[in-house]
């Protein structure tokens, strides 16, 4: 159901020093370090400068790149494999371009509200910049004859191998006009979900409109501003992290805590720290003590709300702490991809903090079943990881 196409990208010289991880998991520190190299992809994405400047800056750092040849444009039409493998976990997927269309007419299935101001940033930097820099990583329904595709098109030799944040990357090219016509064919009856990566996808809408809005040749497909940048996985080739929450401060007193909890909660102390061992079951450390929590009525009107984040805000953050928004609320705020619960007690213990909330991650088929009948999951429900790195592909919507 969606319309793929192949793309002439620009590609990184060298790649190992020119990608990074997308701007918004960027810790000011790591934006710090990484702009010591002025051959880094950080000087787009995370440009210098106050206000519009910002935007300025990017144009003029897009343009420096393609001067200094650090990216390289791609002549014939190519899709490509990109693979990430450590001793732990590995996984692979296509980078090609999605129509915009289809996210329009709901094809590329969304399952996040996007915010109004990180929105606003990105349209401004992709219509100042004309490029678009990250990939939208974006998951079908497992599907034999697209992996098929994806395992031929690896039997050559990579184009680009080497190692960045503890993962060798991999990534093919596919010139091939049969191989790429035999992948449209078969993502004719597919769709896609969102996984990463909302207002990236929501800024290339908005880039369309306005190009809609101002030209006449809205019927020619082939327009690269039509497309998305999307990494394109397969739902049986990722690997969902949870996104945990921390209080900074509780009004409560523990015991009062925890019997306002026990009203939805089997509650269990815990003599160390330790992960949920499913869904429906929450970990919590109050301050410096960890407790099981164990979901009382399951009973639940939809699948979104038998999520684990849903009721964790339905039914604590905002009754018992007063949390009706969690995307702006000054107590709360999110860590996502910890998986060592001994690191997670650190923010109590070390960092002051009074609550750490360790959650069960949320499954796959429950995001996409979720997004098929158009409901919305609440902020921060998923850390899908390892992140796809940015600027291994670059996307010029002007050329």
């Amino acid at each position: 159901m969606v319309l793929i196409s192949p793309l002439k990208p620009y590609i990184p010289k060298n790649p190992e020093e020119f990608c990074t991880n997308p701007y918004d998991i960027i810790s000011k520190e790591e934006e710090k370090e990484l702009k010591k190299n002025q051959n880094s992809l950080i000087h787009l994405i995370l440009p210098d400068g106050i206000d519009d400047e910002i935007y300025e800056n990017a144009k003029k750092v897009y343009a420096k790149f393609k001067e200094k040849h650090l990216i390289i444009k791609e002549d014939k039409p190519s899709i490509f494999v990109y693979r990430q493998e450590s001793t732990q976990f590995s996984h692979q997927g296509l980078i090609i371009g999605i129509a915009l269309k289809d996210y329009e007419e709901g094809n590329i299935v969304k399952h996040e509200h996007t915010r109004e101001k990180p929105l606003k940033d990105r349209t401004n930097h992709i219509v100042a910049s004309n490029v678009a820099a990250g990939l939208v990583w974006t998951v079908f329904k497992a599907n034999s004859e697209i992996n098929k595709l994806i395992e031929k098109i690896k039997e050559k030799e990579p184009k680009f191998v080497f190692q960045k944040y503890g993962y060798r990357h991999l990534l093919w090219q596919e010139t091939n006009q049969t191989i790429i016509q035999k992948l449209i064919d078969l993502f004719k009856f597919e769709k896609v979900y969102i996984a990463d990566g909302h207002h990236r996808a929501a800024s290339a809408a908005e880039y369309r409109k306005m190009q809609l809005n101002k030209s006449d040749i809205e019927k020619d497909i082939k327009t690269p501003w039509q497309y998305l940048l999307c990494y394109v996985a397969s739902d049986d080739q990722i690997r969902i992290l949870p996104y945990n929450r921390i209080i900074k401060k509780l009004v409560l007193s523990s015991t009062d805590f925890l019997k306002k909890l026990e009203t939805e909660f089997e509650i269990n102390p815990m003599e160390k720290a330790f992960n949920p061992e499913k869904k429906n079951e929450i970990a919590i450390c109050l301050r410096g003590k960890w407790y099981k929590l164990k979901v009382k009525n399951i009973g639940f009107n939809t699948k979104r709300d038998s999520l684990d984040v849903s009721i964790l805000q339905d039914r604590v953050l905002n009754p018992i702490l007063g949390i009706s928004d969690p995307r702006s609320d000054e107590n709360l705020f999110f860590v996502g991809g910890i998986q060592d619960p001994n690191e997670m007690e650190k923010y109590v213990y070390e960092k002051g903090y009074e609550l750490f909330i360790n959650l069960y991650p949320v499954n796959i088929r429950d995001l996409e079943s979720i997004a098929d009948e158009g409901g919305v999951m609440p902020p921060k429900s998923t850390w899908f990881d390892p992140k796809v790195l940015s600027g291994l592909i670059l996307h010029d919507l002007s050329e």
